[in-house]
């Protein structure tokens, strides 16, 4: 016989975010991943209450540094947080009940300061957090590993995959 939770995974489809994008679903049904994630930043956004999720990863900390230019907002974690947030309201979403986990940031290779974009990238979230009022319940930040992300919206968590170990939640 099999479970509620087994049926569930059978019916569950996968859409995939793309470094400097994100997805936002409104299907209980929906797993949104993100692949890989070094010095960019993951980041979900989950309201449990209406089962909206939203994903983004953001690769810089500001669009500041490219003024006067076209940029693409979700390459940006100033630009992409709020835009991805907006979408979520405009689909029913109330901010009030959007919780927030954070993943990625890592120094894959030893470089100077100047290059250290992943610990720029989780001060500037920190930043943002505090700014925005984010309700943010997880971190999984930093280190020499990528990761991959999986926010399953029917249930808010999060499965995080880190080479040669095995998945786990958040």
């Amino acid at each position: 016989m099999e479970t509620t939770s087994t049926l569930i995974e059978e019916q569950m489809r996968t859409v995939v975010v793309g470094v400097a994008d994100f997805k936002i679903s409104t299907d209980p049904f929906t797993y949104l991943v993100t692949y890989a994630l070094g010095s960019c930043l993951g980041i979900t956004f989950y309201d449990e209450k209406r089962r909206i999720g939203g994903l983004l990863h953001a690769m810089l900390p500001s669009a500041s540094l490219h003024p006067g230019q076209k940029i693409r907002e979700a390459m940006f974690l100033d630009t992409g947080i709020p835009k991805v947030l907006s979408a979520m309201i405009r689909v029913g979403a109330k901010k009030d009940d959007i919780r927030c986990k954070v993943f990625g940031g890592a120094q894959l290779m030893a470089t100077d300061n100047f290059f250290r974009i992943g610990s720029k990238n989780i001060d500037m979230f920190y930043k943002l957090s505090q700014d925005l009022l984010l309700d943010v319940v997880a971190w999984e930040i930093s280190g020499r590993v990528n990761r991959t992300i999986r926010l399953a919206n029917h249930t808010g968590n999060v499965i995080v995959k880190v080479p040669s170990k095995p998945e786990f939640i958040r």
